[in-house]
């Protein structure tokens, strides 16, 4: 029964264990087993060599159309942002990939560079491609302190500290 049961499955018994597995059974020239016997009909004896096509067939069915998809918004991506570049002058504000806010100061068609002043004097130099869009400016921009307001409210509170000494 063991042994009709490693045949069926196929399965060699475990290392050290029963006996030496048994071959499949192979076919001769002539369409007969090796024992003599004929295949059953309906059975060629080569296995699943034939039917794997139909699985692979509709992957590809399926992913095709994705991949091209996705090929086709990343190229219209790109179109949008070359169109993007070219539009950029001298003075836009503009919001970086970086979250970065600020102006540009120079921007030249040819060069792929431009440059952008995020704060009065700081300038720096990005590449045109990281440039996302322009500045809406739905936030109210907040005013910088001056450097006088820091100095009225140390004056201010020296001279609460001197009224409580007295």
């Amino acid at each position: 029964m063991k042994l009709l049961a490693m045949e069926i499955q196929d399965v060699p018994p475990a290392p050290g264990r029963g006996e030496a597995p048994v071959a499949a059974p192979v076919m001769g020239q002539t369409g007969q087993l090796a024992d003599g016997s004929v295949p059953a009909e309906g059975h060629s004896g080569e296995g699943f060599a034939g039917g794997g096509g139909m699985g692979i067939g509709t992957m590809l069915i399926i992913f095709a159309p994705m991949i091209l998809l996705f090929l086709w918004m990343n190229r219209s991506q790109g179109k949008k942002q070359r169109e993007f570049e070219a539009k950029l002058k001298k003075g836009d504000r503009v919001v970086t990939a970086g979250g970065m806010i600020g102006r540009l100061v120079e921007v030249s068609p040819e060069s792929k560079y431009v440059k952008l002043e995020v704060s009065s004097g700081v300038k720096i130099e990005l590449l045109k491609s990281s440039v996302q869009g322009l500045d809406t400016g739905d936030v109210a921009p907040v005013a910088p302190k001056s450097v006088s307001d820091k100095s009225d409210k140390s004056a201010d509170k020296s001279a609460d500290k001197s009224a409580d000494k007295a």
